[in-house]
């Protein structure tokens, strides 16, 4: 059982770095070529920016949702 739980940890782990390097990547293309990116389709900061404000006007949930991402991606680095 555990050689599978390593294997889709693994997996898990890949899929989460692809996915924030494409993030990356998709707002540094929005900020050289403007909004309107091919590739990327919608607008990339602007969905980030919307995403935070509405975690701070959620207060303290918020703060907890922020600070378990750090805590994973964190973890995940190691």
């Amino acid at each position: 059982m555990k050689p599978w739980i390593s294997k889709i940890k693994n997996y898990l782990n890949t899929f989460l770095e692809l996915g924030v390097l494409l993030l990356a990547v998709s707002v540094l293309a929005e900020i050289l070529f403007g909004p309107d990116v091919a590739f990327f389709g919608s607008q990339v900061t602007k969905n980030l920016v919307d995403l935070l404000n509405s975690l701070g006007s959620q207060g303290i949930a918020a703060l907890i949702i922020v600070f378990a991402v750090i805590f994973t991606y964190r973890k995940l680095l190691k």
